[in-house]
This record gives structure tokens, sequence and C-alpha cells, in this order.
């Protein structure tokens, strides 16, 4: 994931006597998700069907994160209060999750949301509780940090897709999941995203 251009960029004075630096401005978890780029994507098993054909290696795009805003948006989940860490589904997690599952409820949006900021080097020791209300299972598998069904923050390299850790905003941290993840699930439960799912054993 990238973040938008701007936040890159801390504007100080020069440093000297009686000068001081000026703090960067960012913005909410909110904010930062409605214009940072989310995991890039790959042409895939498609590729070679497009006119001109591509090679399933190539880069397609960035995805974003605006099916998992406008659900928060509309179950009314505050993404702008203080002191949390955003679980950032991108739009083809939440696509491949609703195909199964439904629309992203108040529930599964709020599931998203921990209370606290959660460093990624954190997540193993860390509380998970979230605004929901349960906690999330960490686990620590395939040289990967498991939250629940998802990997979270996992660098890669073309064409394998990365999902961004540590993205800071102004009220906490945002990390990147390559799947939506839900109250309820267990690794034991059969459902989506459980034990038997190509996920995990990616």
């Amino acid at each position: 994931c990238r973040g938008p251009i701007s936040s890159a960029l801390v504007v100080g004075s020069r440093a000297g006597h009686g000068s001081r630096m000026s703090a960067p401005m960012m913005a909410n978890v909110a904010d930062t998700l409605a214009t940072m780029q989310g995991p890039d994507l790959y042409w895939e098993e498609i590729g070679p069907l497009q006119d001109p054909p591509k090679e399933e290696s190539d880069f397609k795009e960035y995805d974003t994160f605006s099916t998992f805003l406008a659900a928060c948006q509309q179950h009314g989940v505050d993404l702008t209060q203080p002191d949390i860490t955003v679980l950032a589904p991108g739009n083809v997690a939440c696509e491949q999750f609703s195909a199964v599952a439904g629309p992203l409820t108040k529930a599964v949006c709020e599931y998203h949301v921990i209370k606290g900021v959660v460093n990624k080097d954190s997540l193993g020791s860390a509380d998970l509780t979230t605004v929901e209300g349960s906690t999330i299972t960490y686990r620590r598998m395939f040289r990967k940090d498991f939250l629940d069904n998802a990997f979270c923050g996992q660098p890669s390299s073309p064409p394998r897709t990365s999902y961004c850790a540590n993205v800071k905003a102004d009220n906490g941290l945002i990390h990147g999941l390559n799947e939506v993840i839900y109250p309820g699930w267990s690794e034991s439960s059969g459902g989506y995203g459980s034990e038997g799912d190509a996920a995990t054993r990616a």
C-alpha cells in the first residue's frame, strides 16, 4: 500500500537557534484510506485473455479501500475516533467475501477496528479486542502474521500482492489484510477462511 504523496512530505523551518520544526500534518484513518493506494494487483490467469494479451505477472492496477470505507460509513462505524488500529481489506477482498457471505455488516466492519494503537510487530502480544466486542485470534504461520483467516501487512515481490503495515494516521495505524475477517471465526469452524481454505495454505 502506498500513502498519498503529500503524507510523505514533512515541511519545516530550517533548524537553528530559536526555530522549531512544524509538526507533520496527517489525516485520520478514514481520510488516509480514501487517498492511499491499496494492494498491487496483477493480471494473473486472465492476462492471456486480454487484447493484446498480458503476462500473468504483469501489473494491472492498485486496489482501493472504497468498499470497506463505504460500508463503515453506511453502518456508522467511526474511523475518526482516537487511538484505533484499522485492519483494512481492499475491494477485491471485500468482493470475494461478499460473494460467499453477503455484504459487509456493521459487526464485520467493527471487527476490523482494534481498540488501541497496535504496531504490526506487537500483534502477537497485544490485546486485539475490537470495537465490535470480540477478540481477534493471532497466529504466526508460513512466515506470515495471521489475524483469524487473513494475513496482515505482508510484503511480497511481484507478481504476489503486497499488503501494507504500520501506515500512520493522526488517530492510529492501518494494516492491510488479504481477506475480510468476521466475528465468530475459528480455525476449526470449517467456514470461509478456515484451515481448509486455500488462503491459509498459501
